[in-house]
C-alpha cells in the first residue's frame, strides 16, 4: 500500500466527548442571542455590562474566524458543521497576537481548557476536540485588566472536518489508508491532487505533526494555488524547482517511501493536509477499475 497516509487533517488528541451545557459556573447570563454571518464573528466587550456577561455565539460553517476586540465576560461559541447535524473533528489556531482571554472546550459539566498563552505549548499548535450530537460550545473567558482602555484582541479561526461515528472515537482512524472508493472520491474532491515522490521527511513534535517534502512531477488539481510550488524556504534547502511541503498527523508515524504517489488533500487552518496518497500504480489500477465499471465520480486524467 506504500505510504499509510491520513483521511483527515493533523488532528491532535481529541479532549473528550463533548457535551454541551448551558448552567455555566459563571455568573451572568445573556440578555440576547448573538450570530455571526454563519461562519465569522466580530465583536466587543466596550458594554456597561459586558464584564457580567455571557454572549452566545452560533457559526455554522466548516471554517471560519472569531474576533474579540476588548474581552469582557465571556463568549460561549457553538460550532456546527452546516446544518446537518453531523458530527465533527474541529481545530483552532489562535492569532499571532492573541491577547486577553483563555479558551476552553465545554464538556458535562465541566470546562477543558483547550488554549492559554501561557500553557507552555507552541503557539502555532493546533488545538482540537470532537463534537457531541453534531455540535461543540467553546468558552472564551476574558481575564481580568487592569487599564479597561487597552486594547486586547483574542481572535482565532476554526476548521471542522466531517467525520463518521466510527470515526469520532478510534484517534487512529486518519491513519489507517484510504480505501478504493474513498481514493476515488478524494481524487474528484481534494482541494489538491498531485503527483509526485518524497525528497524528505522532517517530524515536528512540538507542531505534533510531520512535514514531507514532495517533488512533484504533475499537477491534477491545485485549486486557489492552495500548494505552494517553488516556495523561497523549499527551494533555499533543496536548490531545485517543483518542489511542496505536505503536513500529517505526528502520531501517524509517517516513513517516507519510495517511487511515485498521487497526493490527495485539503487545506486546514493554511496547511496543506493530506487526505491519503496511494502508490502511482496502484492508483492506475483504481482508475482503470473505475472507468470499466462506470463508477467514477469525476473525470479521471
Amino acid at each position: 500500500m506504500g505510504l499509510q497516509l491520513a483521511r483527515f487533517g493533523p488532528w491532535q488528541t481529541a479532549v473528550g466527548v463533548i457535551y454541551v451545557f448551558f448552567a455555566l459556573v459563571h455568573t451572568g447570563q445573556s440578555s440576547s442571542l448573538h450570530t455571526g454571518d454563519e461562519c465569522d464573528w466580530v465583536g466587543s466587550g466596550l458594554r456597561e455590562d459586558a464584564s457580567r456577561e455571557v454572549q452566545p455565539i452560533y457559526l455554522r460553517c466548516a471554517h471560519g474566524s472569531v474576533e474579540w476586540n476588548y474581552p469582557r465576560g465571556a463568549l460561549q461559541v457553538f460550532l456546527r458543521h452546516g446544518t446537518s447535524g453531523r458530527e465533527f473533528r474541529g481545530c483552532l489556531r489562535a492569532r499571532e497576537h492573541f491577547n486577553g482571554a483563555q479558551i476552553y472546550v465545554e464538556g458535562h459539566r465541566k470546562l477543558h481548557l483547550l488554549y492559554s498563552k501561557t500553557d507552555g505549548k507552541h503557539p502555532e499548535l493546533l488545538r482540537c476536540f470532537t463534537s457531541y450530537h453534531g455540535q461543540v460550545a467553546l468558552y472564551v473567558e476574558a481575564e481580568p485588566v487592569n487599564d479597561t482602555l487597552q486594547k486586547l484582541v483574542a481572535s482565532f479561526s476554526y476548521n471542522l472536518q466531517p467525520v463518521s461515528t466510527e470515526a469520532l472515537f478510534d484517534d487512529l482512524y486518519e491513519c489507517r489508508p484510504c480505501t478504493e472508493e474513498e481514493m476515488l472520491r478524494f481524487y474528484c474532491t481534494s482541494v489538491f491532487v498531485i503527483q509526485g515522490t518524497v525528497s524528505g521527511l522532517r517530524n515536528e513534535n512540538a507542531l505534533l505533526r510531520t512535514e514531507l517534502l514532495i517533488k512533484v512531477t504533475k499537477v491534477f488539481r491545485n485549486s486557489e494555488g492552495s500548494v505552494v510550488l517553488n516556495t523561497r524556504e523549499v527551494t533555499a534547502e533543496t536548490g531545485k524547482k517543483n518542489y511542496t511541503i505536505l503536513y500529517r498527523p505526528l502520531k501517524c508515524g509517517t516513513k517516507a517511501g519510495s517511487g511515485e504517489f498521487i497526493f490527495m488533500g485539503r487545506m486546514m487552518l493554511g496547511n496543506p493536509v493530506l487526505h491519503c496518497a496511494p502508490r502511482l500504480a496502484e492508483w492506475h489500477k483504481v482508475r482503470k477499475k473505475a472507468i470499466l465499471e462506470g463508477t467514477n465520480q469525476c473525470q479521471l486524467d
